[in-house]
């Protein structure tokens, strides 16, 4: 079977990964690219959830930047590349999709193993891997500023290093700990030294940017948790557990109490649901309409919330 990409509407695609998680100035970036380019490389992966609409399998961010490049130019961004799944290959295709999508080289979400224990071998690599740029180029200022006068030490760098640390114990995970920190600390040690031997103005650059990258893992590890902790809507007891969730995620219980009457208005008997009953509950004047579940209340929901298959 030969797989082709269909052009789909941007504003018929969804998703259920939100914007919030990918970088502005890098969605800018992508969409300028794709309108110089008059499409992206790589196709998304979509499936269909009703007539003429379609929910993103695989490509959120590239979906993101169409929409952006649509936001800048309406006509040109109208239409982006994407594989339709659908009909009876539908659920192989799907299973593909995440098989491909998982096996890549060492990153974040391999640390991780499905047993909740923690790959110290796999955390080695990821950790060299992030460092190495940082000591490759602290070697090449050392040998750049080999005639400076002794390093002396400043309490602006010392709070940068301990800044470092702070962010580097908050990815942690918390299986592990003594081992994963002592892996840890080894690494930060090496720049310690590394950064003894520099100006005070190089050494100060390359801790702020080291900082900088720490503060985006830990933004990347939160929306990961948060991914974690979807709640499972076919399964879930109590308003207060949605509530939780919007509150956890959203810092506010606004819409909660709106989205568990939804939720227990599909799960009736004579009922299904799914994403696309609920979406039609907050539609104005659908006769599923649920008073105060608005759009807004359903993206919220698709947030912290899952429908199994």
């Amino acid at each position: 079977m030969l797989l082709s990409p269909e052009f789909v509407l941007v504003k018929e695609i969804t998703s259920n990964v939100p914007r919030s998680q990918f970088s502005e100035s890098d969605l800018e970036q992508a969409a300028g690219l794709i309108l110089k380019a008059e499409g992206t490389i790589k196709p998304l992966v979509v499936r269909t959830i009703g007539w003429e609409s379609y929910e993103v399998v695989d490509g959120h961010f590239e979906y993101y930047a169409a929409v952006r490049a649509k936001e800048i130019n309406p006509r040109d961004g109208e239409r982006i590349g994407a594989f339709i799944i659908e009909g009876d290959k539908a659920k192989a295709l799907e299973e593909q999709v995440k098989m491909l999508r998982n096996i890549s080289p060492v990153s974040e979400n391999s640390i991780t193993q499905e047993e909740g224990t923690i790959n110290l071998s796999n955390l080695a690599k990821l950790l060299d891997k992030k460092l190495q740029p940082i000591i490759t180029n602290l070697d090449r200022l050392n040998t750049l500023s080999s005639n400076d006068s002794e390093f002396k030490e400043n309490s602006i760098i010392e709070e940068k290093l301990e800044n470092i640390e702070s962010k580097v114990d908050q990815l942690l995970p918390k299986t592990n700990i003594i081992e994963i920190e002592e892996l840890l600390n080894k690494q930060l040690e090496v720049i310690r030294q590394k950064i003894s031997h520099l100006s005070q103005p190089e050494a100060l650059s390359l801790l702020t940017k080291t900082q900088t990258a720490l503060s985006r893992q830990v933004k990347a590890i939160d929306r990961e948790s948060n991914q974690l902790q979807r709640v499972n809507l076919l399964t879930v007891e109590t308003e207060a557990e949605i509530k939780q969730a919007f509150k956890r995620v959203f810092k506010s219980t606004v819409g909660g109490t709106e989205a568990w009457t939804a939720i227990k208005y599909w799960r009736k008997s004579d009922k299904k649901l799914t994403w696309e009953n609920l979406e039609k509950s907050a539609k104005i004047g659908h006769q599923d309409k649920i008073r105060r579940f608005s759009d807004r209340v359903y993206k919220k929901l698709k947030e912290i919330g899952y429908i199994p298959d």
